[in-house]
Parts: C-alpha cells; sequence; structure tokens
C-alpha cells in the first residue's frame, strides 16, 4: 500500500473510533446515580469508554492521547464520585441525589462534560474537520 492509501485507512479508523470515544463518555456522563431507589453500578459504562478509548490511542498522537488519557482519568474520577454519592446517601425523591451530595454530582458531570469537549475538539483539529462544533451535553433538551 502507498502512504495516501495507508493515511486513508489511518483517517477512516480514526473518524470512526472517536465519535465512538464520544458517545461512550457522553453515555457515562448521563448515567443515573439511582434507578427505582436502588444505586445503578458505572462500571460497564466506563468499561465501554475504556475499551474504545484504548482503541483511539493507538492512532493518536502525543497531544490527542494525552488527552485520551485526561478523558480516562475524568471518567474514574467521575465513577468514584458516584460510588461515594451511593455509598453515603440514599435516593432522593424520583431518584435524584440528595441536596448534600447534589453540589459534588454536578461538579464531577461538569468536569466530565469539559474533558469530552476538550477531546472533541482536538479529535475534530485531528481529523481537519473545520467550523464550529456544539456539544449535545450543552443542550438540556438533549439529554
Amino acid at each position: 500500500m502507498d502512504d495516501g492509501a495507508e493515511n486513508y485507512l489511518v483517517l477512516q479508523r480514526k473518524g470512526q473510533l472517536f465519535p465512538a470515544v464520544t458517545l461512550a463518555a457522553y453515555r457515562l456522563h448521563r448515567h443515573a446515580v439511582w434507578r427505582d431507589r436502588a444505586a445503578v453500578d458505572p462500571t460497564m459504562a466506563l468499561n465501554a469508554l475504556e475499551d474504545v478509548v484504548v482503541q483511539a490511542t493507538f492512532f493518536g498522537d502525543e497531544k490527542l492521547n494525552v488527552m485520551l488519557e485526561n478523558l480516562l482519568t475524568t471518567a474514574k474520577s467521575f465513577v468514584d464520585a458516584v460510588r461515594v454519592i451511593q455509598v453515603s446517601s440514599r435516593p432522593g425523591f424520583g431518584d435524584t441525589v440528595q441536596e448534600p451530595h447534589r453540589g459534588d454530582d454536578d461538579a464531577a458531570r461538569r468536569k466530565l462534560q469539559n474533558t469530552i469537549e476538550g477531546f472533541v475538539t482536538i479529535a475534530r483539529a485531528d481529523l481537519r474537520i473545520e467550523g464550529r462544533w456544539r456539544s449535545a451535553l450543552s443542550d438540556p433538551l438533549a439529554m
């Protein structure tokens, strides 16, 4: 294969993996703390994100891989925050996070959202996608 064909294949694979990373991160971000008054285990959502991040790092340069590592670290921190809430409280009305822990939940989600948006910015630049990107997380109706 010539360099053009190889570059095309790599670009094509990145074009599949980068949106998959974003989708897995969004799913984790929207992960419920409680459902039917029971704790919801975020392990599967984190594992799905980790799987696609590991694949994406194979195709990334140093800057992109640092961002992917940061995304995974932030995701793990988010999961830790969810687990702390689950261990130290009970579900509020409608399976909400109780007031004393709501700030922690909001902060962890906001940090994950910012990290997702940072990844998307770098990924789009890597794919040479121009124009403004609008995060689905910034639209409350998209949740």
